[in-house]
């Protein structure tokens, strides 16, 4: 008998993988210091695994570099470990298309039971409340993305100096 998975256990395993957090070792050189800044530049022992990780922008052969926190006792050109934790684009991905939509029929419905603002027509007030709150979820989704842009920086670090 083969046992048939549940929607729960579908979507507990959709969840897991869409907000799943990947830990990327990295090989690097000390290329700049510049005060509590460093900049490693990315050392690629095989295209193909650079391919499929996706934490460098690009796959040629140009050298990759990622600015760090500076580790006391740095010297330029010593070769370091890195740890890269990469997050699931998916939160960022469902916060961007679904909360714009959902405060602008929120709005819209809003508008529907607010009737100070333009007693005499109800679908002014509808596209005006739905477009005011649509407006507020993007400056909201923009305050957000700087407070994890600068959050995702923290997660870049060196664990281990080789020379």
């Amino acid at each position: 008998m083969v046992a048939q998975p549940n929607l729960s256990n579908l979507l507990k395993a959709l969840k897991i993988r869409m907000f799943k957090k990947t830990q990327i070792i990295e090989k690097g050189i000390i290329r700049h210091i510049n005060g509590n800044r460093t900049t490693v530049e990315i050392v690629k022992a095989n295209l193909e695994e650079c391919k499929s990780c996706g934490s460098c922008t690009d796959i040629k052969n140009e050298p990759n570099f990622i600015e760090i926190e500076t580790s006391p006792g740095l010297i330029l050109g010593q070769r370091v470990v890195l740890q890269i934790i990469d997050t699931s684009p998916y939160k960022s991905i469902i916060l961007l298309l679904i909360l714009p939509i959902v405060s602008l029929l929120i709005g819209s419905l809003t508008g529907q039971k607010i009737h100070f603002i333009y007693p005499q027509s109800q679908n002014i007030r509808m596209i005006s409340c739905g477009f005011v709150f649509f407006f507020l979820s993007i400056m909201f989704l923009g305050i957000y993305d700087k407070k994890i842009r600068n959050k995702n920086q923290a997660h870049r670090k060196i664990t281990l100096i080789l020379t």
